[in-house]
Formats: structure tokens, sequence, C-alpha cells
């Protein structure tokens, strides 16, 4: 243990640039939950929680659906008595019980403990905060990875396909969770499932009408996390849209200069053919000058010897 302090800061040292300040590298060693290559000790945690998680995966998918199950009994049968609610809500508690083990777990299992918890901050409010509970089903997003893997082949399709089975979930969700947090409060406005689905739509799309507004603190710390995703997926679709159409003009730029360099290739070709039919006819592709072209003319000659002028 004592061999492993040194080698973990300095990993930490790399991941912030050189010159920054100690709150800079404080930040990102809170934030680096990737192993260290040079720590045995992280390597082989990481491995353990690598395959927990893949041992576990399936297992958590389903208590998050029957969570979801039991949740939407609790919220919108009406008909049961109390009975009914506290076995529902007694399951519901051991569920959540599981989960809390679950990332106490995966937590102890993790390389770097801080860091996996911040890099996991809805699997901690779930688990903390008794009014995001419900949120931990978001785990039963892993089974709709089938929906999305069967969009379109382009990128933009997948994240439409993904962004329409998020809202659609989302919505169904808050609508349970605000409407259990309203019902029956004093000066509620959202009294039905009809009403808290309208609620959702209209806060998940920022447009905030003001017809349905939570009065319990419950309902307004779904609204608070509903407004936060709303943002969010709007943002997702407006990056998804300009990576489609940015993604398009480059292909389409692409293609034109392969026909361009395909053009200039064809080019080429019929230039050396010519050449070569004229070698072949005769034609050398250059003309040499004649030496009676090239050859200044000639001054003429001088008699060998001139008879000097009488005196």
């Amino acid at each position: 243990m004592a061999s492993a302090q040194p080698k973990e800061s300095a990993a930490a040292s790399t991941t912030a640039p050189l010159g920054a300040s100690r709150m800079d590298r404080a930040w990102a060693h809170i934030t680096d939950n990737k192993p260290d290559p040079g720590n045995p000790r992280q390597v082989r945690a990481q491995g353990r929680l690598d395959a927990y998680e893949h041992r576990t995966a399936l297992a958590m998918v389903l208590l998050a659906v029957g969570y979801l199950v039991l949740y939407s009994f609790y919220v919108l049968d009406e008909g049961l008595t109390s009975q009914g609610l506290d076995r529902l809500d007694t399951a519901m508690n051991v569920i959540w019980v599981v989960f809390i083990a679950d990332l106490t777990l995966r937590t102890v299992l993790a390389p770097k403990h801080i860091a996996y918890l911040v890099h996991h901050p809805l699997d901690v409010i779930a688990v903390a905060v008794p009014a995001f509970r419900v949120l931990r089903v978001l785990r039963v997003l892993t089974a709709g990875q089938w929906l999305i893997s069967r969009g379109s082949r382009l990128r933009f399709g997948r994240t439409a396909t993904a962004v329409v089975f998020a809202v659609a979930f989302l919505t169904y969700l808050s609508s349970l969770a605000v409407l259990n947090a309203e019902r029956g409060a004093k000066g509620a406005d959202i009294k039905s499932f009809g009403d808290a689905v309208w609620w959702s739509l209209v806060t998940m799309a920022t447009v905030g009408y003001g017809d349905y507004v939570p009065v319990t603190a419950n309902g307004r710390i779904v609204a608070v996390g509903l407004m936060v995703v709303g943002i969010s997926l709007l943002g997702l679709v407006g990056a998804s849209v300009a990576s489609a159409v940015v993604t398009r003009i480059g292909g389409r730029a692409q293609e034109g200069q392969s026909e361009v360099k395909k053009d200039l290739e064809a080019l080429r070709t019929e230039i050396a053919a010519l050449r070569q039919a004229l070698l072949d006819a005769g034609f050398s592709g250059t003309t040499q000058p004649s030496p009676t072209d090239s050859a200044p003319p000639a001054s003429p000659a001088k008699p060998a010897h001139q008879p000097s002028p009488p005196e």
C-alpha cells in the first residue's frame, strides 16, 4: 500500500497540464476515473469492477423494470387498500436497498472511489435523495439499446430514435413522480395522470404555460430535474441536426473532389496515349533545327595575301 501512493500521486500530476493551479490539479485528480497503467492495484480493481458490472447488468435492469412496474401500480391504482400500498412500498424499499448495495459495491471495487461517484451522479442522486429514487429506473434504458441499434444507418437516425425513446420514457416517469408528489396536496393543480403527462411535456419542452404548477417540494425537485433533461434533449437534437448537415455536406464535397481526381486521371491517360501515338508515327515530339537554319551566314573569305598599294 505504501508503494502505491507515489504512483497515484504521479498519475494525478499527469492528468493536469503543466503550470495548472492547485485547484485544477485537485479537480483533475477527483474527476480522473481511469486506472493508472503503472499501478497494478488499480488495474486489478478495474478488472474486478468490469467483471462485476458485466455479471450484474441484466439483473439490475430487471430490478429497475420491476421497480417501475411496482411504482406504476403504486401511483396509478387508486383502488389499492392501505395494506396493498404498504406491500408495494415494502417491495420498492427492498429494491432500493439493493440499488444502494450495488452502488456501494461498485464504488468499493472502483480503482478511484471518489472519481467513480463523480462520474455516476445519477446513481448517487437516485439512492441518496428519496424524491429522485424513481430515477434509478433509468437503468432500463439499457434494454432499449436494441431499438436504437435498429434505427437508421445514419447517425442522425440513431440519435433521433434514442431521443424519441428517451422523451417517451422520461415523460411517463416524470408524470408518475409528479403525480405521486402532488396528488392530495393542498392547492395542487396536478390531480390526474393526464394532467401530469401534459405538465411533463410542457416542462420538458421548456415552454412553461403555467396552467399546472407543482406546489410540493418533491414535485418542484422533479420539475428541476425534468427541465435540465429537457434542455439537454434540445441541445442533443440541435447538435444531431448540425452533425448530420455537416456530414452530408462533407460527403458531397468529398464526392466532388473524387470526380475531379477521376477526370484528371482520364486526361493524363489520354495525353499519354497521344504522345505514344505521335512517337509511333515518327514524331519525336521536339523539332531539332537543321545546321543551315541554325548556323549564322558565312562572311566572305579574305584573300590570303593582298598586294600593298603603290607608293
